[in-house]
């Protein structure tokens, strides 16, 4: 038995996630153990017409395989079935090459791999499990019409820019994970110089730098966990419950910060920045575009709203931007000091 899993979404979309997921699909249906004779499955088969697929799970209730009523029901007609395998367990028969789900596994990462499948799958619907254990199976159906109601509503509150997430679904997850109890680290993203950025180079180059910006931080998130949304202009929120999430924001500075030099003229890479003229006439000189982030761990119990949060994150993301460079600050909340980082040459 294998579990699927989809390619690499690409970068721009990867925040992309919902509340929904395999597990809240799931429903209960009779399954079967290895000791259920080809006979025996015959007579549920006849006995259900509507059922199409039947799992078989061992005495942990870990997924062996699948039984499909068009197979089993045909091989029951061919000659000498009786002798040959109808008193042998039904394993004879399964497909042991299910499609799988882990019960946490979001809608759109499932939607990726079902529209790859081929129409047997289609039938069968899909097994969840928690764990390894088996959980329910779902249908195709539901999982459809989960996916374009997801699709609507990601469409309705999306950022034309970076089709990540905007405010509503931010706050609903937020939202989510407080319910929860949960234990995760909200990141304020934003970049610094970026004004000065637009005033020489355009706001299409603009555009372009943001959308640096969601490609650099959705390449750092899990997508069975993380959330990354884009609250507008050049602001980001991403949501980490992974263990390694500092780590996560290290990398995506740098990465940020060896990318965005692709975006500048050599000459402003060489002074380390450029010059504009403000209303008095007078030269200002703008550092190359960076990224800075608020950052602050939510423990259980802490906060009772987004905006409790929000109101948080502003603070923290003030005190990053007052270093020069990409660099974030830590409001741990947990009683361990805060921290100031900045990636090395930032």
């Amino acid at each position: 038995m294998t579990e699927l899993a989809p390619e690499s979404n690409a970068p721009a979309t990867k925040g992309l996630q919902h509340p929904m997921n395999a597990g809240m699909l799931a429903r209960e249906v009779a399954t079967v153990t290895p000791e259920a004779t080809c006979n025996e499955v015959i007579k549920i088969f006849n006995a259900e017409p509507s059922l199409t697929s039947l799992v078989v799970v061992d005495g942990q209730k870990k997924v062996l395989g699948v039984l499909r009523s068009l197979d089993i029901l045909r091989r029951g007609t061919e000659g000498y079935f009786q002798e040959l395998l109808g008193r042998r367990s039904c394993t004879r028969l399964m497909d042991p090459n299910p499609l799988v789900f882990d019960a946490g596994t979001p809608l759109l990462e499932m939607s990726a791999v079902v529209s790859k499948l081929d129409d047997r799958h289609l039938l069968d619907g899909f097994f969840v499990t928690q764990a390894g254990i088996y959980q329910g199976t779902g249908r195709m159906t539901e999982l459809i019409r989960a996916v374009t109601e997801l699709q609507v509503s990601l469409a309705r509150y999306a950022n034309p820019l970076t089709l990540l997430p905007g405010n509503v679904p931010i706050d609903q997850q937020i939202d989510l994970r407080l319910h929860k109890g949960t234990r995760f680290v909200v990141g304020y993203f934003d970049l610094d110089n970026f004004k000065g950025f637009n005033d020489v180079y355009g706001y299409h180059a603009g555009d372009g730098v943001i959308r640096l910006a969601a490609q650099v931080l959705a390449g750092v998130t899990e997508a069975k966990h993380d959330f990354l949304g884009h609250i507008g202009g050049d602001d980001f929120v991403l949501l980490l419950e992974s263990a390694d999430w500092e780590e996560r924001i290290r990398t995506a500075l740098a990465h940020f910060d060896k990318q965005v030099l692709g975006h500048f003229r050599p000459e402003h890479i060489a002074a380390g920045g450029l010059f504009t003229t403000n209303r008095q006439g007078v030269e200002v000189f703008h550092p190359l575009v960076s990224l800075s982030a608020g950052l602050l761990r939510v423990e259980p119990g802490n906060f009772d709203s987004p905006a409790e949060i929000s109101d948080r994150l502003a603070e923290a993301k003030k005190l990053a931007k007052q270093t020069a460079g990409s660099s974030y600050f830590v409001d741990r909340r947990s009683g361990a000091p805060a921290s100031l980082f900045t990636p090395p040459g930032g």
